[in-house]
């Protein structure tokens, strides 16, 4: 089978980047900006497939290209953002933390999920976005999922679903911290870590640490980013568990057609896990010059913000029900043991 010649994907190419551009674009505006233009770009492809009422016939090709190739694309490149150095000046308690509360955050997932008999795919994506860092955690786990054998699919797809649930729960964490600094005398460098420690997307960390951190409102930020460098621990378990646990006659999730047919072992660390983990490793070395940093994740996240697009073109919306609430439910366990775990440890540390 031959790929899709440039033609066949142009008008779905075309199709994603306009949407990835208006993302971008309404996430320079107040209030969306806690959402960030991965999460927009999903919304956007998802309202236009309701919309029409229909799939893109014409544009599939370019479609199922972004959300596959360039999603690996982008995750590789927002590699970037993985500069160790610029977390020398917290300390090693502070990353301690971070590994501390993304294990009890994905843990306390996995142990509802499967109580809840939700399917494997979405308590995980569910566990990484809540544990590490929102839609960008979602999208690089992405690939390394699977459905366990006999599990059903997810309505809508397990990263849309996953992804909606936790901005949702984020958006309302940052009124959280708003309503907590308006009503108890918690201090500022406290309310500042618990932000970064907790909300899941970057923008939502910033927004809610300048609210409530005053001078300490870098720290939300700070303590943000080091739990975005366990991001790269959290996908070679991802990778070498899907590993573990493919069969021979295991499918991939929403591949149906895959069980009809032997399937090799994904192997067990993925290129575009590979690429991700270099380029990380090249920006801490100082190899990356500083001067590019800024463009190279500015075009991953263009790339990654077209994937996601392309992933909310096919999703049905009114065929979500159930497994919304299943995403919503786990994130709302995962979001309280992450901020109980967190409150601990970081009044303890800021004394």
């Amino acid at each position: 089978m031959t790929p899709p010649s440039v033609a066949r994907l142009f008008p779905g190419l075309l199709l994603v980047a306009a949407l990835a551009a208006a993302a971008f674009a309404l996430a320079r505006l107040p209030g969306a900006q806690l959402l960030g233009p991965l999460v927009l770009a999903l919304l956007l492809g998802v309202a236009l497939r309701a919309a029409l009422r229909r799939p893109l016939p014409a544009s599939v090709p370019g479609i199922a290209f972004s959300a596959r190739t360039l999603l690996r694309l982008g995750i590789v490149l927002l590699g970037v953002r993985l500069d160790a150095r610029a977390l020398v000046e917290l300390g090693p308690w502070v990353l301690v933390g971070s590994a501390v509360g993304a294990v009890v955050a994905f843990g306390a997932i996995e142990l509802a999920g499967r109580a809840w008999r939700v399917p494997t795919d979405l308590r995980r994506l569910v566990g990484v976005g809540t544990a590490i860092c929102g839609a960008s955690a979602i999208a690089a786990a992405l690939p390394l999922v699977r459905r366990a054998p006999g599990e059903p699919a997810t309505p809508g797809g397990p990263a849309p679903v996953a992804i909606a649930a936790i901005s949702l729960l984020g958006t309302v964490g940052v009124l959280g911290f708003v309503v907590v600094d308006a009503v108890a005398a918690w201090p500022a460098a406290l309310l500042a870590a618990l932000a970064g420690a907790t909300l899941q997307e970057v923008g939502q960390a910033v927004a809610a640490g300048a609210t409530v951190g005053g001078e300490h409102a870098q720290l939300a930020l700070l303590v943000k980013l080091s739990r975005v460098v366990w991001l790269a621990p959290a996908l070679l378990a991802l990778g070498w568990w899907a590993r573990r646990t493919a069969s021979a006659d295991g499918s991939p999730s929403g591949d149906d057609t895959a069980s009809l047919r032997p399937r090799a072992r994904p192997p067990l660390v993925p290129g575009f896990v590979l690429g991700f983990l270099a380029l990380g490793l090249a920006t801490s070395l100082g190899v990356v010059p500083p001067a590019w940093v800024a463009g190279i994740a500015l075009a991953g996240t263009a790339l990654t913000a077209a994937a996601m697009a392309a992933i909310g073109l096919g999703v049905d919306a009114s065929a979500i029900g159930r497994s919304g609430r299943q995403a919503l439910g786990l994130g709302a366990v995962g979001f309280a043991a992450l901020t109980l775990a967190m409150v601990g440890w970081y009044a303890v540390l800021l004394g």
